[in-house]
Formats: C-alpha cells, structure tokens, sequence
C-alpha cells in the first residue's frame, strides 16, 4: 500500500462540472480529475429511489453469481472531461441494441449526447455534467448520431478553442465543444424509449438485471479512499484498485470525502456475484480485524463498467480491464438507479444508394430485399470513364470529363459514381451537366476531410431519354489544396413502358381522438399500400394541449428513418395546428408503414391528437 500524492493541478478542474475521467498522461496513475455532483442527482426521487417499487419477480431466486457480458461494448474512455454519465449512458444504449440484435457492433457517439442535452434538452448548461435521466431524455426525443459522425474529443474546450472558454461563466459551446459537424447533422439519429428510475435495492437491481438481461446505470456519491483514487488523503491500495474493487466507504473516508471535496460518478451494473469477498480497510489502509482477530470481510459486490479507459483501473479484473467491482452497501447507501427498455429498430435496404442501410453487410443489388427492385432486376448501362484528369488549383471552369451515352430509352433511375483524391474535399463542387441542364451532386461539403468517393442518385433526368453526352464537371474553389479526378461512372435504368413524369397526389388519413399519455408518449402509425418515389411530402397534424410548449413531435418512416417535426414550440397556447412539409423523405418510396410520435416531455398537462393525415406527391 501507498500513500497518492494530491496534485494541485486538479484543484483548476473544479469548476468543470461532471464526473472522474481518465488521467492525462502527464499526471501520476490514479489522479483522475474530479469535479461537483449535484448534477448527478437533480431530479432524482426522494430516498434514493428506496420508496419506488421492486423490479423482478418477487417468487424469484437470483443465482449467487450473474453477468451480462454478452451485450457490452467495448472499455472507452472520457479523457479529461467531466461526462462520466454521458459514457454510462451511451454504454447502457449500446448494450441495448446488442440486446437487440440489429446492429451487431454499435457504437454510439458520446460527444453528440453531450451537445443534445445541453442544447435540445436545456440541461445543464453552465456545468460539463449530466445525469440519466436528462441523457435518456434526449435520446428518446431526439435521438443520438453513431460515433463515425462526430468522434469525441478527449479534452474540453479552453481558451485556445474559444476565448469565451474560461471562469465560471462559460458558454454552453464551451462545455459541447461546439456544435456538431455537417456529417453528424446529416446522420441518421439512433432512438430508445424513456427511461425510468428504479429502486437500488440489492434484490431490485438483480430481479431488473434478470428479468430484462438489460444493465442498470447507477450515479453515486464518489469517495476517494473506496476507489483508491489519487486525491485521496487516506492511504489506498494500489492491488484493489487493479482489480477494481470498491469498498463501501468508512467513516474516516466519509470524512475526507465531504465539503468541498465532495464529487460523483456515473457508470453501468451489469452483473453481480454474492459470494466475493474483500478485507475492510480502515481510515489508515489497514484491515479491520473482528473479535477473535479474523479480517471483517465486504461480501457482496456488483459487477460495474466503468469509463476510464483500460490502462490503469481494473486491469486485473476477470471480466476485462475497465470493469471493476462496487459493495451492495455502496449501490445500495449512496447511488441512485436507472434503466430503458430495448429499442424498435427497423432498418430497410435502399436499392441504389452504395450503401449497406439495413447492416447485414450486403448492399444493393447484393442484397436479397432488393430482388424485386426494377434497377436489380434490369441494371442497364454501367458506363466508365477512368481517364485520370488534374484539378486546376482555385479555378472556377475545373475539369470536365465526359461519358456519351447513345442507348435510347426513358430514364427510371440514374446514378453516378466518382472517385476524387483531394487533400481538402471542402474545396470542390461537383456537377452533372446533360445539354442546358446541370444538376448540383456536392458542393463544398465534408470542411478538411481528404479524397471524395461517393454514389450520387440523380433523379432530374428521370423520365427523359438516355441517349447524349453527359459531363462530369469538378470544380476546386479555393487555392492551396489540390487533386485528381481518377475515374466517374454512370448507372442507368430505363423504364419497360412510358414512365415519364405522371405525377400522383393522395392523402392517406391517421387515427383520430387519441389521448396523449401526461408525461410519456404517444405513437400513431399509417400503412401506406402504394408505391412510388415521393416528391414532395406533408405531415398534417392536429392536437389539442394545454401547454404545447411540452410536445416533440416525429415522424418515422418504415425501415428506420426519423425526422424531428417539432419541438419546444411556443406559437400556440393550445395546441399544434400545422402542414409540415418533410424533405427529408424525398426520393423515398412510400409504401410501408409511417409512424407520427407524439412526445410530452412533462407532467400536469394534457392533450388530444385530435388528427392527422400524410399528403404525398409520388411518381
């Protein structure tokens, strides 16, 4: 055993608001910056949850040992930021939707949940904390993109970043580090249901575990000499902390963890075993012996996975570095508990877009749900230009490449493949040009990312006829950054009879008079038995509330995608009356099901979606 020494460095983190996180590698293995808890239990029940109802069944009897091993996703780490309810969060909804079995390795963005709920929910602003209850909030009303759309950042923003970022004063950018990228505003958004919290008993949080094979995220009190943290002033035990192990705190540690010093954690259960046992240590690192001089034992632990990383704590834990061990006594005396069920996903494969959409690791044609589609069945021209062209540096005529195209036939769908080497994509625009018409497939997207490979449907020349020349048009706005159209390619389906331009405009009506649950949610879906690609679409809907301002509204198309109709809207005082149109369908096809979401985000008002109806121009 050892005594840590403090660092005066940590005292500067205070002010950042959150949780423990993983040491910068300048500091001394175990100084984990820690900061305030009062964000972990802000709006939690009286008691700790204690007076709440016990999951399980009350006739069942938990095996001594359980995990839920199966279903997690990798160890990571928040770095030197205060986000350990964020982790835990996105931890809980990774093993969810392992549970679930769609997504086979889902990995979730932390950094998208940080900006969601401290921008879309108005939680916490002025701290980098959160807790679960506002973190599942804001994946049920509005949903969290995957990691690849906005990577986390281990360290929060300073001064270097925004000069506003200093002082207890900071804005809320400071603490989301920015707004998210364009990929993370144009990325689909994952959902769960709400959560809820439940009680922490020790046969409440097993009889939960059990029964839903689902982990719990718990938020609790944090005390240093328990987690043999650094800023401890009592002595710790560097072999726990190897294997995780976190005692229920004495009462020197108690001591020593109150006032100013006082902190918090957030992080996931996810088994247990009944029968570890671990030597009590006193105030002084020493074990606590009973009468006839026998150690006093911890039975009883939780199985925890924890988010700071895999290269300090629990790394002699059986279950993996990262994961660690928590007394019943600690969950039970100082934590709070809370739990989402299983996400609905439903993910459908669009049949020309090169993308895999509904991740069986088949794409397209490749893939056995487009058999049926007309571009499958009837793949037409497949036409190449592989000539490799320079891209003038900052000028605005670029480079034209062209592909002629002497077939006949009227379009049913078009695509264009391109292959761009490029040190700044943010730099190009790219254009198909057919006689007087041009058409705009990317322009100026994508900021410093290198290289733009990408398929673009096209459906502006549906319905004409094949045959001409088309110009591939790459233009590089900017100077400094240069590239090299390698190759383009063009994919072109023509109809069997005359496919051009009848357009079709139906209305197809929802329910009527549903009552919407005070505090929870309402869903109300219409099936669509027609086919055809929508060109434009609108949401019609009518509710009756009395404080709308409460209300997010979403509607889901069949096959997973969502859009955010309304949300936090202030213009009516009793209730929403209002065509949204929703662009983001475009292209789609509407047959299947549509789903409107009805969200009232508190309690002590009600409701009535009194209708709503979908008008859709298809061709």
């Amino acid at each position: 055993m050892r005594i840590h020494r403090r660092s005066l460095w940590l005292a500067a983190l205070l002010a950042l608001g959150g949780c423990t996180a993983e040491v910068p590698p300048e500091l001394d293995d175990g100084d984990e910056p820690l900061s305030d808890v009062d964000a972990l239990f802000q709006d939690a029940p009286a008691d700790l949850g204690h007076g709440l109802p016990e999951d399980g069944k009350a006739d069942e009897t938990p095996p001594s040992t359980f995990d839920l091993m199966e279903y997690m996703s990798p160890v990571r780490s928040q770095g030197s930021r205060g986000t350990c309810t964020i982790f835990a969060t996105v931890a809980l909804m990774e093993s969810l939707y392992i549970r679930e079995g769609t997504l086979p390795n889902p990995d979730f963005s932390e950094q998208h949940l940080q900006w969601s709920v401290k921008t879309e929910v108005g939680a916490f602003t002025n701290t980098a904390g959160s807790n679960p209850n506002n973190n599942l909030q804001a994946i049920d009303r509005f949903g969290i993109v995957e990691e690849s759309a906005w990577p986390y950042e281990n360290s929060q923003w300073n001064t270097s970043n925004d000069p506003m970022c200093t002082g207890d004063a900071q804005p809320v950018r400071c603490y989301t580090n920015g707004d998210p990228p364009e990929a993370a505003r144009n990325a689909m958004r994952w959902h769960l249901p709400r959560g809820r919290w439940i009680n922490p008993s020790v046969r409440s949080l097993q009889g939960h575990m059990l029964s839903t094979r689902t982990p719990v995220v718990v938020s609790a009190d944090f005390f240093y000499q328990a987690w043999n943290h650094g800023r401890s002033t009592l002595r710790t035990n560097s072999e726990y902390k190897r294997n995780g192990y976190v005692l229920a705190p004495n009462e020197a540690d108690i001591a020593d963890s109150s006032g100013d010093r006082r902190a918090g954690h957030g992080f996931i259960l996810l088994g247990w075993d009944d029968n570890l046992s671990v030597p009590i240590v006193d105030g002084e690192g020493n074990q606590v012996l009973d009468a006839d001089g026998n150690p006093t034992m911890e039975t009883g632990f939780f199985l925890f996975k924890n988010s700071w990383g895999t290269s300090s704590f629990g790394t002699a834990n059986p279950h993996g570095a990262g994961y660690g061990w928590i007394a019943y006594r600690y969950i039970t005396e100082r934590a709070t508990a809370y739990v989402a069920g299983l996400p609905e996903v439903m993910l459908a494969e669009v049949c020309n877009d090169a993308t895999d959409n509904d991740r069986d690791g088949l794409a397209d044609c490749d893939d056995p749900d487009c058999a049926s589609e007309r571009a499958c069945l009837d793949p037409g021209d497949n036409l190449v230009n592989d000539t490799s062209y320079p891209i003038p540096d900052n000028s605005s005529s670029g480079v034209v490449s062209q592909i002629v195209v002497t077939e006949p036939g009227q379009i049913s769908s078009l695509a264009v493949t391109v292959d761009i080497t490029h040190t700044y994509r943010g730099d190009l625009s790219v254009y198909l040009v057919r006689g007087a018409d041009r058409v705009v497939m990317f322009d100026r997207q994508g900021g410093s990312a290198d290289d733009l490979q990408e398929t673009f449907t096209v459906s502006d020349f549906n319905g004409t006829d094949a045959a001409g020349t088309y110009e591939l048009v790459v233009v590089d706005n900017a100077n400094q950054d240069t590239g090299t159209l390698n190759l383009w390619s063009l994919d072109i389906t023509r109809c069997d009879t005359d496919c051009g331009g009848t357009t079709t405009s139906r209305t197809y009506p929802g329910d009527t008079g549903l009552d919407i649950p005070d505090g929870s949610s309402l869903e109300s879906t219409i099936t669509v038995p027609d086919m055809g690609a929508i060109e434009s679409l609108h949401a019609d809907v009518e509710i009756t509330h009395s404080f709308p301002y409460e209300l997010t509204i979403r509607l889901r198309h069949e096959g997973g995608r969502e859009f955010v109709l309304l949300t936090e809207d202030a213009s009516s005082e009793t209730g929403v009356s209002r065509s949204f149109e929703v662009p983001g369908f475009v292209g789609d096809d509407i047959g299947g099901s549509w789903t409107l979401t009805v969200v009232d985000a508190a309690t002590g008002d009600t409701g009535t979606l009194v209708s709503w109806q979908l008008r859709a121009s298809t061709r």
